[in-house]
């Protein structure tokens, strides 16, 4: 066995070369891709896998099953568990528990997947274990995978950063569990995270001829997976020096993936072969493999009839089984579609609905690499608007998280950029207001010593949904607090931001109610502030307060938030974050 690897940080040395690894955490299946700092232009995907004998690359494929196994002595993985061994699935939308998307589909209520254990992640540590379990696996695959390509002396000696992907509609809270979860399984201290549709972005655009845009034009992108369908539109900002867009209209999305193509077809040969003589669990198996592989990805539309092999049946005309080939009519192999692309079709019509003159819906993920898709979806929303499906768009993801994590270190040598982005929630905190009898009557009061006075407590948003942010521009939001003199100087503080996630359009609430949600709780250092500076003030009741005026500044990056404590210009430290 190789010698275990010292884990090194790119922080402390930015100039020298880098491994950058792009990690696209999937639903269904998952994705790895890599690539030097020194050659960046040289990007590479992982495309082997451990198969059932253990052989590091006995299995080929650009992506590898996002599923668990537990035996007794061992945890199974991806393409390394038995066919007929239950496994666990899905389990990375246990991560964002209280996301809407994530709630049982139509499709997923009335085709259950039959070799899926129950969930069994209700409570934090089994919510955490399954996903920190599969990318630890994910982690030391990939790393002996670099140790084989680059050698022991190089891959020992050069630092290695991942950057992984997250749904942009998660919560604050399910981020930041998706970068401890990573963090668990050993991908190292400075991890960077992206969403799923700004790294599919900057690879689909990254892969077009610039001559063909144009400022304002836009694009909605629908990233079609196994177990979920995202969309969300951008609109280019600027075409030189570099390719800049914008996040126009935010996202949308909901668990009608491929995945559901194949358990619809699993009941379709139960309920119609599963009494002839020779149907067994291998005929289904087989049957089951080849539509995966080879007939739903290329299945048109057009073709008269498709042809499926059921080794031990015998022939049967009726049936339309001949030679154990199995013939099924494209009328019946569309009404068996018809469910998934009926939903699919519904949330591309709602979202350019949104998104008012689209010209294009840029196809990704590996469903979306479907021809028959995209006749559906081009029968729907008609001729004037173009689809596309970039090259290699299965893995457009992983390709654009790497394409990210090199625009960090290496910017020069990327051509498009995500500048800013729409929101998904409103972000505010409490605050106090001067108790009113015509606008209070039956709210709960406490009196203010400082102020003299009745106060009120309500809400003060500094971000409402939809709201256009940046990371170079951080929201500042602006804080007082009066302290007594006579209780000393002040320390370190506490104080809780909350989330409002409107169902519609409506206004955040002015006031507390059970549908504001806390979201993180911040901890900032009031005592770095220069004590001699805070002045003094006479309250209301005649005593010395301490009156501090400070501000915290937000910055939305990519998949996260970063906090700073500031006061008259001048900045006094990052301020900590503990999402809830």
């Amino acid at each position: 066995m190789a010698p275990k690897r010292k884990r090194t940080t790119s922080v402390a040395a930015p100039a020298r070369r880098q491994i950058l690894v792009g990690v696209d955490f999937g639903t269904t299946f998952s994705g790895v891709a890599w690539a030097q700092t020194s050659c960046p232009e040289l990007q590479n995907t992982i495309i082997q896998w451990p198969d059932r004998d253990g052989s590091l690359e006995g299995q080929t494929s650009e992506k590898v099953p996002t599923e668990l196994s537990y035996t007794d002595t061992d945890c199974l993985w991806g393409f390394g568990i038995p066919d007929e061994q239950p496994r666990h699935q899905w389990f990375k939308l246990a991560l964002d528990p209280n996301q809407k998307s994530n709630e049982l589909s139509l499709l997923a209520v009335d085709y259950p997947d039959p070799k899926a254990l129950p969930p069994g992640y209700n409570d934090e540590p089994s919510r955490t274990k399954l996903v920190t379990d599969y990318l630890r696996e994910l982690q030391q695959h990939t790393e002996k995978i670099l140790r084989r390509k680059l050698g022991d002396s190089i891959f020992d000696t050069t630092p290695l950063r991942y950057t992984i992907t997250v749904p942009a509609v998660w919560s604050d809270s399910a981020k930041a569990r998706t970068h401890g979860c990573a963090f668990g399984a050993g991908m190292g201290s400075d991890i960077q995270i992206v969403s799923e549709p700004e790294a599919a972005i900057m690879y689909a655009l990254n892969t077009m001829d610039p001559q063909n845009l144009r400022v304002k034009d836009n694009f909605v992108l629908c990233d079609a997976g196994g177990g979920t369908v995202d969309l969300i539109t951008y609109t280019i900002r600027s075409l030189k020096p570099k390719l800049k867009v914008r996040e126009a209209v935010p996202g949308g999305g909901g668990a009608c993936g491929s995945t559901f193509l194949n358990r619809i077809f699993r009941r379709y040969l139960e309920e119609n072969f599963s009494h002839l003589d020779g149907f067994d669990d291998d005929t289904l198996e087989d049957a089951l493999n080849e539509f995966e592989n080879i007939t739903k990805r290329r299945f048109t539309g057009q073709e008269q009839s498709i042809v499926i092999r059921v080794p031990g049946l015998t022939d049967n005309i009726a049936k339309g089984i001949k030679r154990q080939k199995l013939t099924i009519k494209a009328a019946v192999l569309k009404d068996l579609f018809n469910p998934v692309m009926t939903a699919i079709t519904t949330l591309v019509k709602h979202q350019l609905q949104q998104s008012k003159g689209a010209r294009a819906v840029i196809l990704v993920g590996g469903f979306g690499q479907s021809p028959y898709l995209r006749s559906c979806i081009q029968q729907v929303i008609g001729k004037d608007i173009e689809i596309m499906q970039p090259a290699y768009g299965w893995t457009a993801l992983v390709r654009g998280a790497l394409l990210h994590a090199l625009h960090d270190t290496t910017p020069d040598e990327l051509r498009v950029t995500v500048d800013s982005r729409r929101v998904r929630r409103a972000y505010g905190s409490r605050c106090l207001k001067p108790y009113d009898i015509r606008y209070h009557m039956g709210f709960a009061k406490d009196w203010n010593d400082f102020q003299g006075r009745y106060d009120v407590t309500a809400m003060r948003w500094f971000v409402q949904k939809g709201h256009e942010v940046d990371q170079e521009t951080p929201v500042i939001t602006e804080w007082f607090l009066p302290r007594l003199v006579s209780e000393g100087p002040y320390q370190v503080r506490n104080f809780t931001l909350y989330t409002f996630t409107p169902e519609h359009e409506e206004p955040a609430p002015k006031f507390p109610c059970e549908e504001i949600k806390e979201f993180v709780t911040l901890t900032a250092d009031l005592a770095s502030i220069d004590h001699s500076e805070i002045p003094i003030e006479v309250g209301k009741d005649g005593k010395d307060y301490y009156v501090l005026d400070y501000q915290i500044k937000v910055a939305f990056f990519s998949a996260h938030m970063e906090f700073s404590l500031w006061r008259r210009g001048k900045q006094y430290g990052m301020v900590e974050a503990e999402f809830l």
